[in-house]
């Protein structure tokens, strides 16, 4: 079927953001899984790696998403997203700081 590739974040281990119900963390992380579906589907390169400006690591292209002109893997992305709807982050520029800053 599709190639193993790490595609939405896991959060058993991590922190869910207050506010946001279970239905919208389904919601946001079978939508981001459904980008690297897509992504793969299209035919890309398994092996494309992006520096993601989230997390700073080497990561898959596959399921990476671009927020305004910043380069999230698909787990930033989908940790941004859960950010985003529960007010955690207005912005990928906010969210990317606040990671920085270790607040995230």
């Amino acid at each position: 079927m599709f190639a193993e590739v790490d595609l939405a974040i896991d959060y058993s281990r991590r922190h869910v953001y207050k506010g946001v119900t279970k239905g919208q963390f389904e919601a946001i992380t079978e939508a981001m899984k459904l980008l690297a579906e897509e992504d793969q589907e299209r035919g890309m390169d398994a092996a494309l790696q992006i520096a993601c400006q989230g997390c700073g690591e080497s990561r898959g292209r596959i399921g990476s998403v671009e927020y305004d002109g910043i380069r999230l893997c698909n787990r930033c992305a989908t940790d941004f997203e859960v950010a985003r709807i529960s007010h955690a982050a207005g912005s990928c520029d906010e969210y990317v700081a606040k990671r920085r800053a270790g607040r995230n």
